[in-house]
This record gives structure tokens, C-alpha cells and sequence, in this order.
């Protein structure tokens, strides 16, 4: 049975925006199941950014976050491999560690494929994330000034925590568990009871404990001079293969353009799609296609024709183009327009 596109629970502790700067948001909690991974990717207010479902089958995601002020917990589910591309708000790091993992994933271009560890972002970096097949992980969004403030003078040396923190970092299991019921704490607590988010001492002590719980997280991660290993030049291969499309979304790039485009060989491409995403750059290009196309059957009226928004995307055979769109997303072209028309109108 299907699941519904999105189901969404807020409770606030007063007027709140879910797209505004954390920094100048209210307290609040939110819980959004949806069933396509676009949608997902908009559903964190902490971040800009856009997901890709690159393995085959119906997607089912959730994101539960709480926000009390200057940093915001979440916890992410996905049951699909998804490529995800973003950042932060400007002034932000970010922190997670996963709670289940089935298969490797690559975070900015290490290697992550054990739940015991950490994986970190700087602030104005951008997040690039190949999720494993099914993901489940806990994350935090931090101002970066905030978090000085909470630490002792001894404990936080921006030039380290901060800048020079590598991008996943094995911990013991007995620290990595410490976490994950931290996390596991301030959620429980707030799902079973809202409205203690509405109380300026809850959300007073709740802010200093997650601080807490954060800075004994950064405590242990590794730090060292950046790296620039092969993963790092695949994965620059593959952004640039992907910028290079988005930007030409109306040509229907073949795997020629791309090489020529990017001055590099059939062979290198190849490789590189290979190595990040498991994926050969011919079932990139068409996953892309099929992804802008989903989005514009979610976004469709009444007067949105598949097979008019299918050639817009390069594909002219409706039959192939069915079978493609159904393997990846579960379901055939015209339930997805359907589907949404009836919500739109519920």
C-alpha cells in the first residue's frame, strides 16, 4: 500500500518558519513522511539542497527535526540510494552519525559504510552525500558562534574543531552508542510531550544538554590537513558531469556531450561514475531525466500531459520511457500525476 505523499506534524512554541535562519526561528518540532525524494530534500529547514534517487523502487523517507534556536537535531530516513547535493545556511556546521546503514554511501568524498562514526561538515562547504541503499541517521545544524559559547576556552579551537575536522571519523562503539541515546533522549522527550518546547526553562536546559552532547561528539573526531585522494577527483568528475546537465537540462545530453563538454575520455567518466555512485554515466543521465521528470508530474495541473513533459525531458519512446520511470520509481508516470492532482485537491 502506498504511502502518502506527505504527512506532516508541527508543534511550535510560537510563530515559526521552517525556511528562515535557525539563529531567528522559534522552538519548534516537525515530523514529514513523504514518498519522493525531491520532495524530502525540502523538507529540512536547515538546508538548501537537492536529492537524486538512483536506485530502483518506490521511495519512503522521513525527516524528524526539533529546533531550539541556534541549533536543530533531525533524524533522516530513506529506504533508497539517494544523491544528495547542498549546504548549510551560511555560518553553520553540521554533524551526524548514523543509527543503520544497508550498503556504502560517500560523504564529501569519504567513504561511509560503518554506522560507529561521525561524519562532519564545515560551515560553506558543500554537502555532497551518496547515501548506502537504506539510511538511517541522526544530524545536527549548529551555529558556529553559538556552539563557542557553550564550550570552555580550553575546549574549542575554531582552526581545529572546525576547519581542519576530517569529514568521517571512526569512534568506538561504546562512544558511538553514547551518542545515539543522546540523541535518542531528546526526541523521545519531545514526540511524547510538545509542549514542553513552549517552556523558556525546558528550552533553556534542552539547548545547553544538546551543546553538550555535540561538544563531546567533536571532542573525539580526528582532525588533519586536508586530503586530496582519488575518491576526491572522482568525485569532482562526477559534480561537474552533473552540473554540466542541470545546465542543459532541455538538450538531452548523451555520454559523447558529457566527455566532450568535460574534456575527458569515455574511460575516465566512466570510472569515476563507477567509484562514487556505482553507476555508469548512461544510467546517471537517464536517472536525472526521470527525476526531472517526477518533479514536474508532482508540480503538474490538469493540463500537464506525460508524454508531452516526457519529451520535454529527451525520452520519445513512451513505451521505454514507462518502463524506465516505473523500475526507478515504483510506479508508472501517469499514477504519479494522478496522485498528486487528488491531494493537491484534498
Amino acid at each position: 500500500m502506498r504511502s502518502q505523499p506527505v504527512q506532516q506534524k508541527s508543534h511550535e512554541a510560537g510563530p515559526i518558519h521552517w525556511n528562515a535562519p535557525l539563529a531567528a526561528a522559534k522552538a519548534g518540532l516537525q515530523c514529514v513522511s513523504v514518498c519522493d525524494a525531491s520532495v524530502l530534500a525540502n523538507s529540512l529547514s536547515e538546508w538548501q539542497q537537492e536529492y537524486l534517487q538512483i536506485s530502483p523502487g518506490q521511495f519512503a523517507g522521513s525527516v524528524t527535526e526539533i529546533s531550539v534556536g541556534t541549533v536543530q537535531i533531525f533524524r533522516e530516513v530513506m529506504n533508497q540510494a539517494v544523491d544528495q547535493h547542498g549546504q548549510t545556511l551560511p555560518g553553520k556546521f553540521a554533524l551526524g552519525i548514523p543509527i543503520a546503514l544497508r550498503g556504502n554511501g560517500y560523504w564529501c568524498g569519504r567513504e561511509l559504510d560503518c554506522i560507529d562514526s561521525v561524519f562532519f561538515l564545515r560551515p560553506d562547504s558543500e554537502l555532497k552525500f551518496k547515501t548506502p541503499g537504506f539510511s538511517d541517521i541522526y544530524g545536527a545544524s549548529v551555529d558556529v558562534e553559538a556552539f563557542r559559547k557553550y564550550s570552555l576556552d580550553d575546549e574549542f579551537d575554531e582552526r581545529s574543531v572546525i576547519s581542519r575536522t576530517k569529514e568521517v571519523s571512526s569512534l568506538s562503539p561504546q562512544k558511538c552508542a553514547s551518542f545515539r541515546q543522546g540523541f535518542d533522549n531528546f526526541f523521545r522527550a519531545v514526540e511524547a510531550n510538545p509542549l514542553i518546547l513552549k517552556s523558556e526553562p525546558a528550552r533553556k536546559q534542552m539547548t545547553f544538554d544538546i551543546m553538550q552532547l555535540l561538544l563531546g561528539m567533536t571532542a573525539d573526531l580526528d582532525v588533519s590537513k586536508k586530503s586530496h585522494s582519488e575518491q576526491f577527483v572522482h568525485r569532482h568528475v562526477v559534480d561537474s558531469a552533473r552540473s554540466y546537465i542541470l545546465s542543459r537540462k532541455g538538450e538531452a545530453l548523451t555520454v559523447n556531450d558529457l566527455c566532450e563538454g568535460l574534456r575527458t575520455s569515455h574511460r575516465s567518466l566512466h570510472y569515476a561514475f563507477n567509484k562514487v555512485l556505482g553507476l555508469s554515466p548512461v544510467t546517471y543521465l537517464r536517472y536525472i531525466r526521470l527525476n526531472g521528470v517526477r518533479a514536474e508530474l508532482i508540480g503538474g495541473d490538469k493540463s500537464t500531459l506525460v508524454s508531452e513533459v516526457a519529451a520535454k525531458w529527451g525520452f520519445w519512446h513512451m513505451g521505454m520511457f514507462s518502463t524506465y520511470y516505473k523500475t526507478l520509481f515504483g510506479e508508472r508516470p501517469s499514477e504519479t500525476l494522478k496522485f498528486y492532482r487528488t491531494t493537491k485537491n484534498t
